[in-house]
């Protein structure tokens, strides 16, 4: 597993959201699905007076490599509005 910490903040029509996709320690495979389990995750907050809204996040997606990971992030960050509702 690659290590991940990818955080950006993004403006949309005067509103300010953190893109963070991170590699999580959590197993979230059962049995012997190791080669399927999922460690990259993907969220988007908003940012409201400077502090980001963790308890609300509009967009959450799950990857099973560092590469798709990377990917998205970098999608999401250059086309926003083709991932998540305003």
């Amino acid at each position: 597993m690659q290590n991940l910490e990818l955080k950006n903040i993004i403006t949309i029509d005067e509103k300010r959201y953190l893109v963070s996709t991170i590699s999580t320690p959590v197993r979230h495979a059962w049995f012997n699905e190791d080669e399927k389990k999922i460690v990259y995750e993907t969220m988007v907050f908003e940012v409201v007076n400077d502090e980001v809204m963790h308890d609300k996040p509009v967009f959450n997606e799950r990857y099973h490599t560092a590469e798709e990971a990377i990917a998205e992030h970098g999608a999401l960050i250059s086309s926003p509005k083709e991932y998540f509702i305003f």
